[in-house]
């Protein structure tokens, strides 16, 4: 303790002690001279030198006085520190340099670090999210395994006694609520939930309460819980807004909390990811819904229990007939007897991240790449200035240091460089941060809002700096073990610059081609993703979007049921609205559809043609009103359009696409009119429709998916209520004022119908490719980096390799050789190890580049045009990188260089 006490006082005081220490040496060097002046009668200078000697160095003697005073450890490494800073700063654009290269491979793993612990592994906002679970269901059948989200109330209600396997089974449905009363009425996603669901999520309001549970749960019918969001924006943040009334869908709904924050909740279905909700309102679906599957069912399993083991109980339940009737398990799901129901169970925040879990990890796999790069990219850069120093550590280890001193040293600087390009790293992936995730789309990426720099991205980036002082200082600190140092080169020290270092100079060859190997992986993996998304999107959508008279307008709103509960009412509604839309200044054609291309509606079901044994395809089956194929620009083949003459008096007709004509008539387009085909959801059960056209094929849910059949039957023929989802659209050079005059004739029809969602069929477009134009943008920004990481790399080796071979250049050019022969001499070494680096790099690409094919459209993981341009890319943008310090060598003055050695 007392050895401790006495450092901590010596290194508060250390000034002083220096001082002192100083002048009881000078004052005993002054004692030792006066005696030696007295008994040898020497001079005075005389005496000083003599007394000089026999004292011993005076350096060497403070530093053995103060080693019982201080934390030798500390105070080497504190030295160590000082000394990496002073080099730093005595080389500037080796530091530049080295800090731009760490600072970008560290802020970009950050970055990317930063968005997939927010989205993947940031437990979700709700206590032990890891007990929640979503219940699923799969048909096993000799054909195969089906599986389906959705499940029937009367099974909810079969299951939710009989499972004790959770402590919680709650259920919802999503839907699109409508909100008047409070300013302009405004559509809100919403969620029908069961009186359980926060019970189930263990989420308690901030303000009010949750719904009430058991017997008491009647009480809250009518009942609504609002998010802090809509609670602070459309509700004004009113303080005593739990027990207002608020009218939802036309129907007054008593207010009865407030939910937190931090608190959200984003169902997944299907199709897509929808909004966050903003307003849960209390359902208890009645038992006379019939079999049809609606509900997501979500629940909180016991503590201890397994995911194994609830799904055995649940698969039990759900084949006990008389807790899930047959036909009520899923949308499709009429079992069978040769059919085995199985439930299963996915994490809820798995359930919700599943579809971009496989990117994210790419992308995590590719910037450590870039990191990788990065580090072998400055490792290298220290190798060159290792061999630069050799004179220097030459001499340190001639006055003592020994090489483990040395290579202390050398690992100090690596960490010292680490930790500011780490410093700069996360800095700079803030920055990238901030910038970039506003213009993200949440239908690309969820739970954008728990992206955040916190304590565990700190502590990831911490880890990267440790890895990066691994790699950047091992590598040179392990070569001064190899290395030739001591007293001869710390005599001839530039001696190095003419020898150079074979040794060390291969090293940084295979280095160099290190980085070119994992360069053109990157870039491979690039340019595959460039060559799909150009297929994808010079894929026709078979409509013409935009042309010269004009582009195509979508409005789309959601008919509810308490202003219109018939069809009647909704064609009456749909006619009138689009009777006005058609006289809209710059209107050249105008129509309906409930279900528009590219949009998160698409309603299929099975088919049937009369004479023909039942087909196994699903249809898509929109209604439309007269006019659409015009106004979308879809090429009529055969037949006629819908005219107004279609009603619901006449008879009954339809238009087929080109595929139906393709796999069920030989004969053509003409054989299909007058046929009589019918549909239905769940099985083909319709009324029988008369084919009085044949259509072009259209991708109705995106570029990249197969064209679906369609049967297209008049809008005012229809009579279910899938029509209550109405797409205005209109063909306009003036897409903006027809917006704006579309919405004015909704607003003169129904005063209180929100728009759901207003765009052009251009951006319905764009926005179904957002996610594959995001992912090739990341990846291509992730390559173009290592891709000029790796060209410095190039231009650091040759540029050292020319100073280094200077002399030999001079030699050469004395005896003979031109310019011509230079150039060629030193292009033809960097040619060597950019092919080397490129072999390396297709072998590895051909097998890393696999993990990318569920992400490509119309190319193969193995695409010979992306290898073949990518690979001269590469190789070009070697030897241009090698081109500078080549032609600075043939500028080399043969007598210069050798009058200079």
């Amino acid at each position: 303790m007392g050895s401790v006490l006495r450092r901590l006082l010596f290194f508060f005081q250390r000034n002083q002690f220096d001082r002192d220490l100083e002048g009881e040496l000078r004052s005993h060097e002054e004692m030792k001279a006066q005696a030696l002046a007295d008994a040898d009668g020497m001079s005075g200078d005389e005496a000083r030198a003599a007394a000089r000697r026999r004292v011993g160095n005076p350096l060497r003697l403070r530093e053995q006085s103060r080693e019982p005073w201080v934390f030798a450890t500390i105070e080497a490494f504190a030295q160590d520190v000082r000394h990496a800073l002073r080099l730093m700063r005595r080389d500037p654009a080796f530091t530049f340099t080295a800090l731009a290269t760490i600072a970008l491979g560290i802020g970009l793993n950050t970055a990317i670090f930063s968005v997939a612990y927010g989205v993947l592994w940031r437990p979700l906002p709700y206590p032990d999210p890891d007990r929640l679970v979503m219940i699923s269901s799969a048909q096993q059948s000799e054909t195969g395994v089906r599986t389906f989200s959705t499940w029937a109330p009367v099974s909810y209600e079969g299951l939710r006694p009989h499972v004790t396997a959770l402590d919680h089974l709650a259920a919802y449905a999503p839907i699109d609520a409508r909100l008047t009363g409070r300013g302009e009425p405004m559509q809100v996603p919403a969620l029908d939930v069961s009186p359980n669901f926060f019970a189930t999520l263990g989420v308690t309001p901030a303000r009010g309460r949750a719904f009430l549970t058991g017997a008491a749960a009647p009480d809250d019918d009518g009942g609504a819980i609002v998010s802090d969001r809509l609670w602070r924006t459309s509700l004004r943040a009113d303080p005593a807004i739990v027990g207002q009334s608020i009218t939802v869908d036309g129907l007054p709904r008593t207010v009865v909390g407030v939910l937190p924050p931090a608190f959200s909740f984003r169902p997944v279905i299907r199709i897509g990811a929808l909004p966050e909700v903003d307003i849960f309102l209390l359902n208890r679906w009645p038992g006379d819904t019939g079999t049809s599957a609606f509900l997501f069912l979500l629940g909180r399993m016991k503590s201890g229990m397994t995911q194994a083991r609830a799904e055995a109980e649940l698969t039990a339940l759900v084949n006990d007939s008389s807790i899930a009737p047959a036909g009520a398990l899923a949308m499709e799901g009429a079992r069978a007897s040769n059919v085995r129901t199985l439930a299963f169970t996915v994490g809820l925040q798995e359930y919700g991240t599943e579809s971009v879990r496989t990117l994210l990890l790419i992308l995590l796999g590719a910037v450590s790449f870039v990191l990788l790069i990065a580090c072998v990219n400055v490792a290298n850069l220290q190798m060159a200035r290792l061999t630069a120093r050799r004179g220097e550590l030459s001499v340190r280890m001639a006055l003592g240091a020994g090489r483990r001193r040395i290579v202390r040293q050398l690992l100090t600087e690596a960490v010292v460089l680490s930790v500011v390009g780490a410093s700069l790293g996360v800095m700079l992936a803030q920055v990238a941060i901030s910038f970039t995730l506003p213009l993200v789309p949440q239908s690309v990426l969820p739970r954008l809002g728990g992206i955040v720099i916190d304590a565990r991205v700190m502590a990831f980036c911490l880890g990267l700096s440790l890895v990066s002082t691994l790699l950047v200082g091992l590598v040179p600190a392990l070569r001064v073990g190899g290395a030739t140092f001591g007293e001869g080169l710390a005599l001839n020290a530039g001696a190095t610059r003419t020898t150079g270092d074979r040794q060390g100079e291969r090293l940084r060859t295979l280095l160099v081609a290190a980085q070119i190997a994992m360069t053109l992986v990157l870039l491979i993996g690039a340019g595959l993703l460039i060559h799909s998304f150009v297929r994808l999107t010079s894929v026709s959508p078979g409509f013409e979007s935009s042309g010269g008279d004009g582009v195509v307008q979508t409005v789309r709103v959601t008919l509810p049921e308490d202003l219109y509960d018939g069809p009647d009412r909704m064609h009456a509604f749909a006619r009138g609205v689009l009777d006005r839309i058609q006289y809209l200044p710059g209107v050249t054609s105008a129509s309906v559809i409930n279900s528009a291309p590219f949009g998160m509606m698409f309603i299929q079901g099975s088919f049937e043609i009369e004479g023909q044994p039942k087909p196994t395809l699903a249809a898509g089956t929109p209604k439309i009103d007269a006019g659409y194929f015009k106004t979308m620009g879809i090429p009529l083949l055969a037949g006629r359009e819908f005219t107004a003459r279609d009603t619901a008096d006449a008879p009954n007709v339809a238009i087929v696409s080109e595929r139906i004509v393709r796999e069920y008539f030989p004969g053509g387009a003409g054989a299909a009119l007058g046929r009589r085909v019918r549909v239905g959801i769940m099985s083909a059960d319709g009324e029988w429709m008369t084919v009085v056209g044949v259509v072009a094929d259209i991708r109705q849910q995106g570029l990249d998916q197969d064209v679906k059949p369609m049967i297209y039957a008049p809008f005012q023929q229809d009579r279910s209520g899938f029509i209550r989802f109405v797409s205005f659209v209109a063909r306009t050079a003036t897409p903006g004022s027809v917006v704006e005059g579309i919405r004015t004739e909704i607003r003169r029809a129904a005063p209180d119908l929100p728009i759901a969602s207003a765009a052009t069929m251009d951006e319905a477009v764009a926005a179904s490719v957002a996610a594959p134009r995001f992912r090739t943008l990341l990846l291509v920004l992730l390559a173009t980096t290592a891709t000029l990481i790796a060209t410095c790399g190039i231009y650091g080796l040759m540029a050292y390799a020319v100073a280094q071979r200077r002399r030999e250049i001079g030699v050469r050019m004395a005896l003979g050789a031109d310019r011509r022969d230079v150039l060629r001499l030193v292009l033809t070494r960097a040619l060597r190890i950019v092919v080397v680096g490129l072999v390396v790099g297709l072998a590895g690409a051909a097998g890393v580049t696999r993990v990318l094919q569920r992400f490509l459209f119309g190319v193969t993981p193995t695409d010979p045009i992306a290898f073949t341009i990518v690979t001269l890319l590469l190789l070009a943008v070697g030897l241009m990188a090698a081109w500078l310090p080549a032609r600075r060598a043939t500028r080399i003055d043969p007598c210069a260089a050798l009058r200079a050695e």
